[in-house]
């Protein structure tokens, strides 16, 4: 059985949770999308990956992902978070509060993050509601989702 392109990108962003002293576990939470994961049994993920290799980066996110994203937050709070996968370059890790800034949350058509990284520098996050206003830093993840 061939393997599906999404598990080498999901893969890696599990594998590099999986390291730190303060993870205990993991499932799949398919009701919420494919992609959605609990870390912990209290922390909740959705990773997007691209495998586009140059800054910028585009994610889609469609009505699903979008309202499996807002049933995340609903369970898990300030817990939830977006995982961003850009290719090799790097994992974007955003809040639930800073998707949200980003994104249109319409749910009744697909919507989109662009995540730019230039050369030396961290990442820069922008969506149909506007771009936020910090870096996200390059060693953000998976920190900010053990703090949370």
């Amino acid at each position: 059985m061939p393997i599906p392109q999404y598990h080498y990108y999901h893969g890696a962003a599990l594998s590099i949770i999986t390291e730190p002293g303060e993870f205990t576990g993991l499932a799949r939470t398919p009701v919420y999308g494919a992609g959605a994961y609990a870390v912990n049994h209290n922390i909740g993920i959705f990773i997007k990956h691209t495998t586009h290799e140059d800054s910028p980066f585009h994610f889609t996110f469609s009505p699903e992902h979008q309202t499996g994203i807002r049933d995340m937050f609903r369970r898990y709070g300030d817990r939830t978070f977006v995982v961003l996968v850009c290719c090799e370059v790097g994992i974007c890790v955003l809040s639930y509060g800073e998707y949200a800034a980003v994104i249109d949350e319409n749910f009744n058509e697909q919507e989109g993050i662009t995540v730019e990284r230039p050369d030396g520098g961290g990442f820069r996050v922008r969506g149909a509601q506007g771009e936020l206003p910090h870096v996200i830093p390059l060693n953000r993840f998976p920190t900010l989702i053990f703090e949370a």
